[in-house]
């Protein structure tokens, strides 16, 4: 009989999917390792002591996602993420006419179930002037708390509509005006494909709270997003790939939509609340800015040939042949309009193998069949040189890479696969991100029509 409560060291068990994880500054999970197939079930690292793991390796269904121990301990860290992103996601609206309206509300005749920051963020969503457009709908909402729940009882009934309305105008003029009077149009394209364990709905949900209005482009069999996001949902009949449905949902943006500016996401991000807002106080950083990318990977937080020296916070330049991360990448349209153009679009077939043989026979069989083209990281930093554009990182990262396994099978996202310095959400990103470009202030800023873009050849 194998006695439960024993206390083992980590020499006496042997378990593939125990690995080491670095200590905390506190000390307090000295002796713990990380559980691969809890933490692929609760979508965040689960740490487990040698005794757990001994627990596990002798009851049935060892070392697999219906072990009762495995089980319990995914749930729980699952359950504590969720609590702490929700509090995260409800703490945090990012910037809008809803979140200023909500600023003159007193946050103690907030009620639980009232849905008051639900509509501010769908205000946030809409904009200065979806807003506008939907002024009714809003003052109603508001005359309706207003009745219900108290916040102008010093103001005669008679009044109150007018009052309503006076703040909503006011909240619309504070966010015209911050925006400079310049006219930004966003398209946010969402690319997805099946994982094993989906992580659509998180990114989707971190999007939304950013401001973002997501489109997604899904490979058959792709997990279905919430029923909210069904209008801007793009199924794919046949199977395209990590790099053509890219290329697809920038074409069907530049076919459908007159954004000026362009983010293409991978489903395994989550955005900083405060994303959108701040992308648009560093447009653009060059001239020949090629994307601002608002996820940075560790490596590219450390000064090249110096791995322990970190380079300054900010928005910094990354020189690279072969670019390292796709997650969130912000594009002026007229680079996505000459991207579209050029013919390395064609001519990329994912990355060279190291034997010629090999790689012949690799590439004619994605000719064959393109949907097995990848590396889509390596060629948009091939076609930004090829194209002299010019790549930019911000760091700390507004954006985590939260899957905890490839949808291509290229690893975890652990090391290099994950952001360095990651923003925290409990704070503001302008606090924790100066306004300094390769450590200096950008004496200038380029405007979208400033953007030079050089005709490719055909």
């Amino acid at each position: 009989m194998v006695d439960l409560n024993k206390n083992v060291t980590w020499k006496e068990i042997y378990c593939p999917y125990s690995v080491d994880t670095e200590l905390s500054p506190s000390g307090s999970e000295k002796g713990m390792k990380s559980c691969m197939v809890a933490s692929q079930m609760a979508q965040t690292e689960v740490l487990v002591g040698s005794t757990t793991c001994y627990q596990c390796s002798n009851t049935p269904y060892s070392q697999t996602s219906n072990n009762k121990i495995i089980k319990g301990k995914a749930s729980m860290v699952a359950r504590a993420k969720g609590v702490k992103l929700l509090e995260s996601s409800q703490n945090r609206l990012g910037e809008g006419v809803g979140t200023e309206v909500h600023k003159m509300i007193p946050k103690f005749l907030e009620q639980p179930g009232c849905k008051c920051k639900d509509m501010a963020r769908k205000m946030n969503l809409w904009g200065p002037d979806g807003c506008e457009n939907n002024k009714t709908i809003i003052v109603n909402h508001l005359c309706h708390k207003a009745e219900t729940v108290g916040f102008l009882s010093w103001v005669p009934k008679s009044a109150t509509r007018m009052v309503v309305e006076r703040m909503v105008t006011s909240a619309i003029a504070k966010v015209r005006e911050r925006q400079d009077g310049t006219e930004n149009k966003w398209y946010c394209a969402v690319t997805t494909a099946p994982r094993k364990i989906p992580t659509l709905n998180t990114c989707l949900d971190s999007l939304e709270i950013s401001g973002f209005q997501p489109f997604i482009f899904a490979e058959p069999e792709s997990a279905r997003p919430s029923p909210r996001f069904d209008e801007f949902f793009i199924q794919n009949e046949k199977r395209r790939g990590v790099w053509w449905n890219w290329i697809d949902s920038l074409k069907y943006g530049l076919e459908n939509t007159d954004a000026n500016i362009f983010m293409t996401v991978q489903d395994d991000s989550m955005f900083h609340p405060d994303s959108k807002s701040f992308a648009e106080k560093i447009m653009w950083p060059d001239e020949r800015t090629g994307f601002i990318s608002l996820y940075t990977p560790k490596h590219y937080s450390v000064v090249p040939k110096f791995k322990t020296k970190p380079k300054p916070t900010g928005v910094n330049r990354v020189y690279s042949k072969a670019l390292w991360g796709a997650c969130a990448m912000v594009w002026p349209r007229a680079v996505v309009e000459a991207m579209m153009e050029h013919p390395f679009l064609e001519q990329w077939y994912g990355a060279p193998t190291r034997t010629k043989t090999h790689w012949e026979r690799i590439k004619k069989q994605r000719i064959e069949e393109p949907w097995r083209i990848q590396n889509s990281d390596t060629a948009i930093g091939k076609l930004m040189n090829k194209m002299e554009r010019s790549m930019w990182f911000v760091d700390p990262s507004p954006v985590n890479h939260v899957s905890l396994t490839s949808a291509t099978g290229h690893g975890d996202n652990k090391g290099k696969r994950n952001c360095g310095r990651c923003a925290e959400w409990n704070s503001s990103l302008f606090n924790q991100v100066p306004m300094v470009f390769n450590g200096e202030p950008m004496k200038k800023m380029f405007t979208h029509d400033e953007i030079v873009v050089d005709i490719p050849e055909k």
